[in-house]
């Protein structure tokens, strides 16, 4: 019997009915997907075969080691329909390779290469009627791995919990839309030599009072500052990058998450629109205008790039008592960047790259 199997309570969450369903405004989450796939590892590391169940609430011991100290990350990932009714998935070895490197940081069993494609597809395939149609949106994909046994000593699992479940979305944030976001001064999201660079699951706790009060002072979020508070780390759950005199700088360092469409995107501007691009340390000074870069004044562009946020161009960063402003459009090399971006994720252009998987 897979243990897998028996953690599932199957039938304990109802799917929403597809008639149900209004695509051209289904948000952020609150639908349920009729099917879950996964494998458990033991102490050995040796994942038992995927299988694919209905959908169910999961059960877990009380004293489970994701419950009590953490030991828990996830991957994001998104299946979408192209133009010509196919599905597709992207980068799925990029985000299994990350949750790997994440998961020796935490010392969970690593699903291998395999496990997780085969996972993920069959998951995918298993709610393919949920795939939202062409243009409303995106099937978002999130593979979990928790320490699911039980311990009462800060000491890691014996027992590794590989999940992966789905939900279709629309746009997390404005889509293409300018969003306005302020500077945190008062919290950061990740330690100096901490784990701001596994997708854990507790990084992102600690960000939601800091992003709660700004939302509610009009902000659509936070920029983050690195432990000296001078360079710039990330947005949110989101990368952070500018354009300056036609060169792309990349915020970058060691506790910032590495992230997929991050990297996707720098190739693009690399290798497609040729680019320089510039993967370092950014000041808050440079994306500014401030200090040293006054003279040149603050960015041409500014935005951010995630599997939620795909590029989310920014308008205004305020800092200080000031708002810093970007252009009152899209910034060209942004639209260009999404363009390319979507193009590819969804087969409306050619990959080059060999980043795609289409789902039969």
């Amino acid at each position: 019997m897979s243990r897998f199997k028996t953690m599932v309570l199957s039938g304990t969450l109802t799917p929403t009915p597809l008639s149900a369903i209004k695509w051209d405004s289904i948000g952020f989450g609150g639908i349920v997907t009729p099917f879950v796939g996964g494998s458990v590892a033991l102490s050995d590391g040796v994942f038992e075969p995927l299988v694919v169940v209905p959908n169910g609430n999961i059960a877990i011991p009380p004293l489970a080691c994701s419950l009590n100290y953490g030991q828990e990350l996830f991957e994001g990932m998104k299946a979408q329909r192209g133009p010509d009714g196919n599905i597709r998935l992207f980068r799925v070895d990029a985000n299994a390779r990350r949750m790997a490197k994440g998961a020796a940081r935490f010392m969970l069993a690593p699903p291998s290469e395999e496990l997780y494609r085969e996972a993920v597809i069959a998951t995918v395939k298993a709610n393919a009627d949920y795939v939202p149609p062409y243009g409303k949106g995106s099937l978002y994909v999130r593979p979990i791995l928790a320490g699911v046994g039980m311990t009462l000593s800060p000491a890691p699992s014996d027992t590794t919990l590989f999940l992966v479940t789905c939900l279709p979305v629309g746009l997390h944030y404005k889509g293409s839309a300018m969003v306005n976001i302020k500077v945190e001064t008062e919290f950061q999201r990740a330690a100096a030599k901490g784990t701001g660079w596994v997708k854990a699951a507790g990084n992102y706790a600690p960000c939601f009072l800091p992003s709660y009060e700004a939302k509610h002072e009009g902000y659509d979020d936070l920029l983050f500052l690195n432990q000296t508070g001078n360079n710039v780390e990330e947005v949110g759950t989101a990368n952070f990058a500018i354009v300056k005199n036609g060169v792309l700088y990349a915020a970058d360092s060691p506790s910032i998450l590495p992230g997929i469409t991050r990297d996707s995107v720098m190739r693009i501007a690399r290798e497609i629109l040729h680019m320089e691009v510039v993967f370092a340390s950014l000041e808050l000074d440079r994306v500014l205008g401030l200090g040293a870069y006054a003279k040149e004044g603050p960015a041409d562009e500014a935005f951010f790039t995630g599997t939620a946020a795909v590029i989310s161009p920014i308008s205004n960063i305020y800092h200080a008592g000031k708002d810093y402003h970007f252009g009152d459009q899209q910034g060209p090399f942004a639209t260009k960047l999404r363009d390319q971006l979507v193009g590819i994720q969804t087969g409306r252009l050619p990959d080059p790259f060999g980043w795609v998987t289409v789902v039969d």
